[in-house]
């Protein structure tokens, strides 16, 4: 059984100091677009109209009390870590979802903790907050549900033999699909999704694909995909909070060095050494508010290094887009690899460039550490879908695109996706 665990508003839950002012209209916005625009928002405000996704202007003029508030996106992202964390800490392979929601399978605890009611008492127990909701199903999108219609601090169970009568009544705003085809169905006439799956199959393979087909199979609760359970990360990290509030850059480039002294004399420094440096920095608070706002900066490092100067050499830009003054300057080491000792060639005794040699010798470097570790570096700086390959799949296709498609490679190029 898969155990879906959610805690609805978790962004406006870690974003606002007191959470009786949750009952009021208020609406966390994004900072770093052009156009800000509403991330999400609470009940008072949704009575008024407000949506995720809906401008600021829009959002203001339906709700003349709404209160606006910059959503904080390095405190939610350290709270989501830690929701993690603390489900992982009852012996789950926890897959994170979204900020405040996650799932895992229940089966490997069940004898750990006396069956799933064992399972999700320790769940509550980890958490205690009386919002939290749990949802146990067969496949992921069933918990899913499940969680959804759960009240605050229970859980609904959705059996598979159920799954599709219970699903029957529900909206069709459950599916995870596009504005296009949600307003298509809306226009069909179709709102729950037992209206959806009385649909014929193949009608809704030749309106929509194979993404239709996939989501007409999760209206009957059908869902193949299966929990993917992160690889835990252990960051090396190392913060100072100042006296009072610095704006020097040069004193904020000194005070990352000694950061940045002390986190890479850690002991795992060693044998390994970091691809990337996170410089976190929690800006000055306003007269308004109980904590500072955050600003966050990633930088990926060339060659995995323990060397203080090139580390602060990559980072020493971060303070030139900080837009106030800093109390509490944090380091964060991240990505360790096993550090090298030595340095072979790049494509051994076959092949001296791409170019040259047949097609295996060209593959050879590929699988050379080096040119992994190339790889990665590409990922760390751009993200982990910066990375394609060529996969052929029908090289006997009339049409030139139907020849080859590019697909996602895997870590560090070790394979499609």
């Amino acid at each position: 059984m898969i155990i879906c665990v959610w805690l609805p508003q978790f962004a406006l839950r870690v974003s606002v100091p007191r959470q009786g002012d949750l009952v009021r209209p208020l609406a966390l916005v994004s900072t770093l677009d052009a156009h800000p625009v509403v991330r999400c928002c609470t009940s008072a405000a949704q009575q008024h109209g407000v949506a995720s996704g809906m401008l600021v202007s829009r959002a203001l003029g339906c709700c003349a009390q709404l209160e606006v508030l910059a959503c904080d996106d390095e405190l939610v992202a350290r709270s989501a870590l830690q929701f993690v964390v603390r489900l992982e800490s009852t012996g789950a392979a926890v897959e994170p979802v979204a900020p405040g929601r996650a799932h895992f399978d229940a089966a490997p605890l069940m004898r750990m903790h006396g069956g799933l009611a064992g399972v999700l008492a320790a769940v509550r127990r980890v958490f205690r907050t009386s919002q939290l909701r749990l949802g146990v199903g067969p496949n992921p999108f069933v918990a899913w549900v499940a969680a959804r219609h759960a009240a605050a601090g229970g859980h609904v169970a959705i059996d598979a033999d159920e799954a599709a009568r219970v699903l029957a009544g529900m909206p069709i705003s459950l599916l995870p699909m596009d504005l296009r085809m949600s307003q298509l169905l809306d226009a069909l006439g179709v709102y729950t999704l037992g209206a959806f799956a009385a649909i014929g199959v193949d009608h809704v393979a030749d309106r929509f694909g194979e993404a239709g087909v996939a989501l007409h199979a999760l209206s009957r609760g059908i869902d193949t995909s299966v929990v993917q359970p992160r690889l835990p990360e252990d960051p090396i990290e190392e913060s100072l909070p100042f006296p009072e509030p610095v704006g020097n850059v040069d004193v904020l480039q000194r005070a990352l060095r000694v950061l940045v002294e002390r986190a890479v004399a850690h002991p795992r420094c060693v044998q390994h050494a970091p691809r990337s440096i996170v410089v976190a920095c929690q800006l000055v608070r306003d007269a308004h508010a109980s904590r500072g706002a955050s600003h966050h900066a990633r930088r990926a490092l060339r060659v995995p290094t323990v060397d203080v100067d090139r580390i602060v050499l990559a980072a020493r830009t971060v303070f030139d887009d900080v837009p106030a003054p800093i109390e509490v300057l944090t380091v964060r080491l991240e990505q360790f690899e096993l550090r090298e000792s030595s340095q072979g060639a790049l494509f051994g005794e076959r092949g001296t460039s791409l170019t040259g040699g047949d097609a295996s010798t060209m593959l050879d470097g590929v699988s050379d550490p080096r040119v992994q570790a190339g790889l990665r570096h590409v990922q760390a700086v751009v993200g982990d879908d910066a990375l394609l390959q060529v996969l052929e799949v029908q090289p006997g296709s009339r049409v030139p695109e139907r020849h080859v498609v590019l697909v996602p490679r895997g870590d560090g190029g070790g394979g499609a996706a």
